[in-house]
């Protein structure tokens, strides 16, 4: 061979080597992210293209700097409900979608916390029987089975004494708070159960971190 053809063929070489290292890339971050309890969220979206259009519109209109990812501050102004979501709600469902511990999320992660929140208010919505707007304990129950979450009688009623401000029941946006605390406890502690046993060992520096985190 000439050396023009030796040098093509060890181009055309490194070229595949490249596309191949992209590809095991790519399918290792789709692995990752396929891993996570929330990807069923973005794949019940994911095939929608007009809603994903509506919600790239939306991302690109406040990735003011292009990044690719968003912030706490910048999640905030999600209109949910005719209402923006808020700062405080908007840090909890950061970081239960940020696994990265970047401070961001990126448009995947963001389409990913967009279908939990309307799973949350679809089953605020069927939980609240009686439409006065707020949850009682037996009807808080039934909203959280109806977000995905599986908890014990005692647990629901320690979630009804730290977000029933009111007295009188879980108004949505309480209801939301108590799911954005949920949602952070169970990333964390997927993230920790490696070998997905449902059982996680933590040192007390551990622990420590989480209680932080879950404030």
């Amino acid at each position: 061979k000439t050396a023009y053809e030796i040098s093509a063929c060890l181009v055309g070489s490194e070229m595949c080597i490249r596309d191949r290292t992209t590809t095991v890339q790519i399918t290792r971050t789709n692995t990752t992210f396929n891993n996570n309890w929330y990807a069923p969220y973005y794949n019940q979206i994911q095939g929608n293209q007009g809603y994903m259009q509506n919600l790239q519109y939306w991302f690109s209109s406040v990735d003011r700097d292009r990044s690719g990812s968003i912030s706490a501050q910048e999640l905030a102004q999600v209109q949910f409900n005719g209402r923006p979501l808020g700062f405080p709600c908007a840090i909890k469902m950061l970081r239960a979608f940020d696994k990265d511990n970047s401070g961001t999320i990126d448009f995947r992660e963001y389409v990913a916390l967009h279908g939990f929140l309307q799973t949350i208010s679809n089953a605020f919505l069927m939980a609240d029987r009686d439409r006065s707007g707020t949850l009682d304990p037996t009807e808080i129950y039934n909203a959280l089975i109806g977000a995905g979450f599986q908890l014990s009688q005692p647990t629901v009623i320690s979630i009804c004494r730290r977000y029933n401000n009111t007295g009188i029941g879980l108004t949505f946006d309480s209801f939301l708070m108590a799911v954005s605390h949920l949602a952070i406890v169970r990333s964390i502690f997927e993230w920790n159960d490696v070998s997905r046993t449902g059982r996680v060992t933590l040192t007390y520096d551990q622990l420590a971190n989480i209680t932080i985190e879950c404030l």
